[in-house]
């Protein structure tokens, strides 16, 4: 646990020493970054979908509100010194403060509550398809309300071509089978869920383009973690906090995983840096083809593996 605040504390560090030297990271570690990311995000599904519906009858299922605000709990942690570091150094004002509080229940409270919720009504494959594909669409339909891109008829054709397939995916059952088995509002919660993701990118970029990764991080998910304690304290019938000193080992596993793995080792800058890449680059607006496939069809073809194992 030293070690992994040790960590935290280092990167941010030198992400602000990469900021002030303005200088690219190499191609290795951009590379590194998505790697890491796509193992992060293609096994979260899998892992928050164990804990909301376990294998074993005899282990106990979380409440999304409370998977997530278990999740976010501990991984605000390690996020602890570097933003009370930066407020101490004043490189954070009050008012950018307020600005991360009100980002953390965009990008956290709500955001993985829809998300949670989603998983436990579809399934992990379903929710990383849209989890995932949907948001470089919607981070591209903000860019132009925003007047960041312009809109063009290829990007217009891409953009119909990627919400058909949202369509199909979400229509894949009879309209009154999906919608009295939970599956339809379950696949709304989570095309909502990208939603709220793309606008938090844009708004973040706009509003906290001179604070550093790690703070801008940090202060989001303690803000976002501490609304999601308080939302499960609302309806604690449902969030039974007991729950969790019944948890097993593998659940454990899949819980620090989801904590530690996903949301303390994998909140580095490149995979950030390589979703906003993607979400120019499917629509024949960037570069780097090469990084933009690979961080928006990898983590839904890892669930889809898991899947199709486990069926077997």
């Amino acid at each position: 646990m030293t070690a992994l605040i040790v960590y935290t504390t280092a990167m941010n560090y030198i992400s602000q020493q990469q900021k002030q030297a303005r200088k690219p990271p190499h191609e290795l570690l951009i590379s590194a970054g998505i790697w890491f990311a796509i193992l992060c995000w293609g096994g979260a599904y899998v892992a928050a979908r164990f804990l909301l519906h376990p294998v074993a009858p005899q282990q106990v299922a979380l409440s999304p509100t409370l998977l997530a605000a278990l999740r976010f709990g501990i991984a605000s942690f390690f996020f602890v010194l570097p933003l009370a570091h930066a407020i101490r150094q004043r490189q954070v004002s009050p008012h950018q403060l307020l600005l991360m509080a009100l980002l953390g229940q965009l990008a956290f409270s709500l955001y993985y509550w829809l998300q949670y919720f989603g998983i436990q009504q579809t399934d992990a494959s379903i929710a990383a398809i849209l989890g995932v594909g949907l948001i470089p669409m919607f981070t591209t339909l903000l860019a132009q309300a925003f007047g960041q891109e312009r809109l063009h008829a290829s990007l217009f054709a891409a953009l119909c071509l990627g919400f058909g397939g949202v369509a199909l995916i979400v229509l894949e059952q009879p309209f009154s089978t999906s919608l009295h088995s939970g599956f339809f509002l379950g696949a709304l919660c989570l095309v909502s869920n990208t939603f709220l993701f793309a606008f938090y990118s844009n708004l973040s970029k706009r509003w906290m383009h001179d604070i550093s990764p790690m703070v801008l991080t940090g202060g989001t998910m303690i803000s976002g973690a501490i609304g999601l304690v308080l939302l499960s304290l609302l309806d604690p019938a449902r969030n039974q906090w007991k729950k969790v000193l019944l948890l097993e080992v593998n659940q454990w596993i899949a819980l620090l995983f989801l904590a530690v793995g996903c949301s303390v080792l994998g909140c580095h800058r490149q995979p950030d840096e390589a979703t906003r890449e993607a979400s120019r680059v499917l629509f024949y607006a960037g570069t780097n083809t090469k990084h933009a496939l690979i961080v928006t069809l990898a983590p839904p073809a890892i669930v889809y593996y898991h899947a199709s194992y486990n069926s077997q």
